[in-house]
């Protein structure tokens, strides 16, 4: 996102071409693959998937880096959102196996390394075009981390842990997707997890345009929307590290989804750029807890089959297509602040499966 006017400016792609090369087109791809190559993830050593996922992260990015064109790009950028989806779910896999009885902390620190990540983009974005390089520098820099990563994941020992999985065969896959398709709680919680995407790129971009066009700010200001945004990720998902030793993961969910919905609010119409900064900060703080505690549920359904889990959470793709296009059109009819408030049905989402789910126990 950062790079968006050195990648339009080297196509020469407007807005559209560039939500429909750079975003939509990658996005449908890179589902489909995800999910066909996810489920490997039980019938393969995890640590192994990992290597080759991250090897083949590192070969999508170069080709990004050395596309000529759009179409090229859109593929390159598919293959890459595809393989960082196989390496994310081996390592998802790895921890969901390794931390078994406390899958909820493990993938909260999941999150803060995510939200470290995500704070170290625009810098090194900013480093490259510094150095007089391009978007095409970045991705090649990122290209070659990705391949020391894999090498690494490939030739390191295996730690301590359980064993590999053994292959499936093909009647008991079957039925494990077949039993999966049925278990309604299963769904319900990857449709919470996948509804945090509300409250991430989507949230950010509409803030950028806000505090750009409502507010008056320069474009250095709407740009440091998500180092903020992704600085309270990384306190949040720190806080609730803590906190889980201390209180019930229903309780954070519950506390974090409400102080979320006036978070949101805060953002929508904050009066001032001075004020959008403590704001952006205490969403993502309030943000951070709901898709790891959501997706450790998920896992909760399935505990021998976390690849098949990843697999089916593919389907909540819709979401990350729908979404921006449904909130485009209220932001166009009714203005920023209004499309910013809408998002808070995502943790309105998060507070109503709690409540059912604590019902659906107690009866």
């Amino acid at each position: 996102m950062v790079a968006a006017p050195s990648v339009e400016h080297e196509h020469g792609l407007g807005h559209h071409g560039y939500a429909l090369f750079v975003f939509a087109l990658p996005l449908l791809l890179g589902a489909v693959l995800e999910a066909a190559a996810s489920v490997l993830c039980d019938r393969l050593p995890p640590r192994r998937l990992l290597g080759y996922g991250l090897a083949a992260l590192s070969a999508s990015l170069g080709l990004c880096a050395l596309a000529p064109g759009p179409a090229l790009l859109a593929l390159g950028l598919g293959l890459a959102g595809a393989a960082s989806g196989v390496a994310c779910a081996a390592a998802q896999t790895e921890l969901v196996r390794r931390h078994a009885g406390d899958t909820d902390r493990a993938l909260t620190r999941w999150v803060l390394f995510g939200s470290l990540g995500d704070l170290a983009t625009p810098f090194v974005v900013a480093l490259s075009f510094g150095l007089g390089g391009t978007y095409r520098s970045a991705l090649g820099a990122v290209a070659l981390v990705a391949a020391v990563q894999a090498a690494f994941a490939l030739v390191a020992p295996p730690g301590a842990g359980p064993p590999a999985p053994e292959a499936d065969d093909g009647p008991s896959f079957a039925l494990a997707w077949r039993s999966a398709a049925r278990q309604r709680w299963l769904w319900l919680w990857l449709f919470g997890a996948g509804m945090c995407t509300l409250l991430d790129e989507l949230v950010l971009a509409l803030a950028m345009l806000r505090i750009r066009l409502d507010l008056g700010a320069s474009d250095a200001a709407a740009a440091g929307c998500g180092v903020l945004l992704s600085l309270g990720s990384a306190l949040g998902a720190a806080l609730t590290d803590r906190w889980l030793q201390r209180v019930s993961s229903n309780t954070v969910l519950s506390a974090s989804a409400f102080a979320c919905v006036w978070a949101v609010t805060f953002v929508a119409f904050a009066p001032s750029p001075a004020w959008m900064t403590p704001a952006l900060l205490l969403l993502g703080l309030c943000a951070a807890p709901h898709y790891a505690l959501l997706q450790a549920r998920a896992y909760a359904q399935l505990p021998e089959r976390p690849g098949l889990v990843n697999a089916l959470a593919q389907a909540t793709v819709v979401l990350d297509l729908c979404a921006p296009a449904a909130v485009g059109v209220v932001a166009q009819r009714w203005g920023l602040a209004v499309a910013l408030s809408s998002l808070a049905l995502q943790p309105l989402i998060v507070l109503t499966l709690v409540w059912v789910s604590q019902r659906h126990r107690q009866c």
